[in-house]
Order: structure tokens, then sequence, then C-alpha cells
């Protein structure tokens, strides 16, 4: 990912609201379904998700190795809003979520304002 791509999605994200922090970690209903009907609902979560990183909602997304475990960052103007996100992914009934509201850190701005200026 470029600088400038840091910084578009760095502008797009302080636009809105708050940042979420949402850990999701797959249920076992997820690993009991039959491996064609998980690996379509999986191919179906992925072009949603993708969707989302384009429009701005999810801003990283990281998995825990060794894990089924994602966790990500989200940029919605509420809670409410954070959950109609959520609800669109296909997956969402198969994961236990943990939402937490993020608040920026003093020293994480600078060096934001320094890539967005050197771009």
């Amino acid at each position: 990912m470029s600088r400038r791509d840091i910084t578009s999605r760095v502008d797009r994200r302080t636009e809105i609201g708050m940042d979420f922090l949402v850990r999701a970690t797959p249920t076992n209903g997820l690993l009991d379904l039959p491996g064609e009907e998980r690996d379509l609902l999986m191919a179906r979560e992925r072009e949603v998700a993708s969707a989302l990183i384009e429009a701005g909602p999810i801003t990283w997304m990281w998995r825990l190795p060794g894990t089924g475990t994602s966790v990500t960052i989200w940029n919605a103007e509420d809670v409410e809003t954070l959950e109609r996100h959520l609800g669109t992914l296909p997956v969402r009934p198969y994961n236990v979520l943990e939402i937490t509201a993020l608040a920026a850190h003093p020293a994480f701005p600078t060096p934001l304002r320094a890539i967005h200026a050197s771009a």
C-alpha cells in the first residue's frame, strides 16, 4: 500500500465518526457447515468485506496466527451504524464479536500528518 493510499484511508476515516476494534471469533457452527456451503459463504464474505474496505467502514484488518479470529478496525458514525455494517457480513451469525470503541492517542496523529504532508 502506498503512502497516498494510506493517507486516503486516514482522510476518509477521520471524516466520519468513531473507530471501533472488532474481534471476530468463529463459532463451531461455521466449522460444522459442509465444506462446499462454507466455501460459498466465505467467498461471499470476501466480496462484502472488500466492498466495505473500498467504501471506508473497514479501515484495517488482521488475522491472528493459528486461529480463525480476525481483528478489524472499523469506522462508523455510531454503534448503530457499526451494527448495520456488521449485519451485512454473511458470516456474522457464525462469529462471536467483541466490540471496543477507540479514541485517538495523542501521539498517533503526528506521523499521519507527516505522511499526508509528504504525499
